[in-house]
């Protein structure tokens, strides 16, 4: 049935019941889906359950779907959301695994390379893109159609088609080059066209084709709860897509006040304060990933040449809304559930951390048995009205283990990454917060002292609500942050190396008023620091890229 499209055959098993017509639909897509299935999930039991799953929800549809559905599309979201439905499942039992992916050893060329960089992120990056974009990749990329084809399929002009794909990779290398993954445009799409889609089971399609005709009926219990899922997740998304749609509608006819509110703060915004303070909901579980990367250079008058080290940090943690306080706080336990880290030293990679991976597996890196302490672990904030950390508890008991576990050098390496100030950072949301109504325009300013592995700094933050944002799905006040970093006198460190330290921070957050939580954050630090000691200077140049994203809330 080659010359039959995708939505004739759909047609033809809706209105004739045609096994042999859905069939051909599964044989043509099942290794697509399966791909995007097994980046997720990276375990293929896992990655055929979801494809199922997702076959059953397209026979489940199949009447629903617009003559001028661009099935490769459709299919990837509905497997994105799939995989997702399936991974907060996994996550509520606590099995989420990934390894096998991560694992993967594919040949080191420029073009594997990129793939390893990229595969990660991929699915995210499409699914950030509009439908006609990410319809465009899809055909052009994934499924290796020229751009006549994908003309075709679009139903618009080839020289329009080409713009749109010019248009959607340049929006998915800015997604990469953001999150650090920096390629020209040709080596992206070279990657993506190469491994986006990989041969599914022998006998998926097959199985797939059994289970979907049946619409679930033959499914296992585990897959029919997917499904049910996965629809769910399918129906929220849609609503608040109509809803956003519905907005413009109406603000495009001048007549919602309530659009203006939210989308078009140009218009009269001081009439329009929103409030911004932190909510954290009693027995909600917030899923939060802090990225940073960290450069540290030195070169001082007596070296050849400059010091260069790097380090990656990636984190998964949990926040838990244990109970309401007295006060109006809120006490909140932390939980970090992964963890990985990889050190540099110029460009050659000296050390790696992965708490996914077999302990036997860490590649050098010192504190790695008191990182994977440092898993499991609950701390505890006790934070007041306002949201911002008065008290923790768990980090002593934590100290304790870690001084029976490796070198003296190596637990005070620990000890500075994860001190008490520092671990409060994780759920210190309120202190940007002014905790009034704000509009487009309003700064307000925080100064804050805290204990650093060089002693005392000093930050003064000025924050600007700049704009509304359409962020993740998500409707955002996006906020600017900009400040300095200075070194404060210790009047107790009398016999220290006097340190000079001046930097900038810089960045922007996103603020879902509707949730009362930053969703998403991504600054720019930039230090010098000079130490005196005995007659000379030893300078440091560090710069740091830091995100924190909030995943899910449960």
């Amino acid at each position: 049935m080659p010359d039959v499209s995708d939505m004739e055959l759909l047609r033809d098993y809706d209105r004739q019941g045609s096994e042999t017509a859905f069939a051909e639909v599964v044989r043509r897509h099942i290794n697509l889906v399966y791909s995007v299935a097994f980046r997720h999930v990276g375990i293929a039991a896992h990655a055929e359950e979801i494809t199922q799953a997702v076959f059953v929800i397209l026979a489940r549809k199949a009447a629903s779907l617009r003559p001028d559905t661009v099935l490769e599309g459709w299919l990837h979201e509905t497997t994105r959301l799939t995989a997702l439905s399936f991974l907060r499942g996994e996550r509520r039992r606590q099995f989420r695994e990934q390894e096998a992916y991560m694992q993967s050893t594919l040949q080191e060329s420029t073009e594997a390379s990129a793939w390893n960089q990229l595969a990660p992120l991929l699915d995210e990056a499409m699914s950030r893109l509009g439908k006609k974009d990410r319809d465009a990749v899809m055909l052009r990329f994934f499924k290796d159609k020229n751009v006549c084809e994908v003309a075709a399929t679009l139903q618009v002009s080839e020289a329009a088609a080409q713009r749109r794909v010019l248009r959607a990779v340049e929006k998915l290398r800015r997604f990469f080059t953001k999150r650090g993954v920096v390629l020209p445009a040709a080596v992206l799409t070279a990657a993506i066209s190469a491994n986006s889609v990989q041969a599914a089971p022998v006998a998926l399609a097959k199985t797939a084709t059994a289970v979907a005709i049946t619409k679930g009926a033959a499914a296992s219990g585990s897959t029919l709860t997917l499904i049910k899922g996965a629809l769910k997740l399918m129906a929220w998304t849609k609503a608040k897509t109509a809803v956003i749609a519905g907005m413009g509608v109406l603000l495009a006819a001048g007549t919602a006040t309530l659009a203006v509110n939210e989308f078009a703060p140009h218009q009269s915004p001081s009439d329009h304060p929103a409030e911004m303070k932190i909510r954290w909901q009693a027995g909600k579980t917030y899923a939060m990933r802090a990225e940073i990367v960290e450069t540290v250079e030195s070169k001082s008058s007596g070296q050849p040449q400059s010091f260069k080290q790097s380090v990656n940090l990636m984190q998964d943690y949990t926040l838990s809304v244990r109970k309401e306080l007295d006060n109006g706080g809120r006490q909140l336990e932390l939980e970090f559930t992964g963890e990985t880290m990889d050190v540099s030293v110029g460009e050659r990679k000296v050390s790696s951390f992965d708490s996914k991976q077999d302990s036997a597996q860490d590649g050098g890196v010192p504190v790695s048995a008191m990182l994977r302490k440092q898993l499991g672990t609950r701390f505890q904030f006790f934070t007041d009205a306002d949201g911002q950390v008065e008290k923790m508890e768990g980090l002593e008991e934590l100290m304790r283990e870690i001084k029976t576990i490796g070198k003296p050098q190596d637990q005070a390496i620990f000890q500075q990454m994860f001190s008490g100030d520092i671990l409060k950072e994780y759920a210190s949301f309120g202190e940007m917060m002014p905790n009034r109504p704000v509009t487009i325009g309003d700064r307000w300013r925080k100064t804050k002292d805290f204990v650093s592995p060089v002693g005392i700094v000093a930050t003064d933050m000025e924050y600007t609500f700049k704009s509304w944002e359409q962020h993740h799905d998500r409707k955002c006040m996006r906020i600017a942050v900009a400040g300095t970093i200075s070194a404060k006198p210790d009047a107790t460190a009398q016999n220290s190396p006097r340190r000079n330290i001046k930097g900038k921070f810089a960045g922007d957050a996103w603020f879902d008023p509707a949730l009362g939580m930053v969703v998403d954050a991504d600054y720019d630090q930039n230090i010098t620091m000079e130490t005196m000691n005995r007659g000379q200077t030893f300078p440091l140049q560090i710069t740091e890229k830091i995100r924190f994203t909030l995943v899910d809330v449960e």
